[in-house]
């Protein structure tokens, strides 16, 4: 059956809400794991990642991960007109919080699209082949119309869909690779 995207969204973020907390972080640690063996992971100097909300993927130990790696992060800031631009995060970096309550860097260099090797892109439900439901807004869907390199998204046990769930429409972009605990 398939519902409207923003019926679904609701009722995958509230099951992010509800998540056990000792689940959530012993999926997040072997999603991370994953992660940081896939090809894409290992040749990228440079990696876009977010600046996650509370009942996203933490991806604080994903920065970390690729900072001491020596890895470039960088992370989205939002533009006018539903667009976003990507900045170098850096420990001198200084934040604002957005409407939306995400931190997003004040200042530094942007990267453009080609420069960004490997985009980790969030979501609130994904299926197997890589449609991914967002928040809402069209920045990432924008921002990957214009984006080359490669993405990947990593999907707890509650945000995995079934390809009916919702409608994908022509403006929604695919991931390459959704990393989930059902693997091999």
């Amino acid at each position: 059956m398939t519902y409207s995207k923003s019926e679904l969204r609701q009722a995958y973020i509230a099951r992010l809400q509800q998540l056990d907390v000792n689940t959530r972080l012993k999926e997040q640690k072997t999603l991370a794991s994953r992660l940081f063996n896939q090809p894409e992971w290992l040749r990228s100097k440079v990696i876009a990642l977010t600046m996650s909300q509370s009942f996203e993927i933490d991806t604080a130990p994903l920065i970390l991960h690729a900072r001491h790696e020596g890895r470039t992060v960088v992370v989205p800031r939002t533009l006018p007109h539903r667009q976003m631009e990507f900045v170098e995060l850096r420990e001198d970096t200084a934040f604002v919080e957005t409407a939306f309550g995400v931190l997003e860097p004040q200042d530094g260099r942007v990267f453009s699209p080609d420069e960004i090797d490997l985009m980790v892109v969030p979501g609130v439900a994904f299926t197997p082949d890589g449609r991914r439901l967002g928040f809402g807004g069209g920045y990432y869907d924008r921002y990957l119309e214009k984006y080359s390199g490669k993405t990947i998204s990593m999907a707890l046990t509650t945000q995995l869909a079934s390809a009916d769930e919702w409608l994908h429409e022509e403006h929604d972009q695919m991931v390459d690779r959704v990393i989930m605990l059902e693997e091999d």
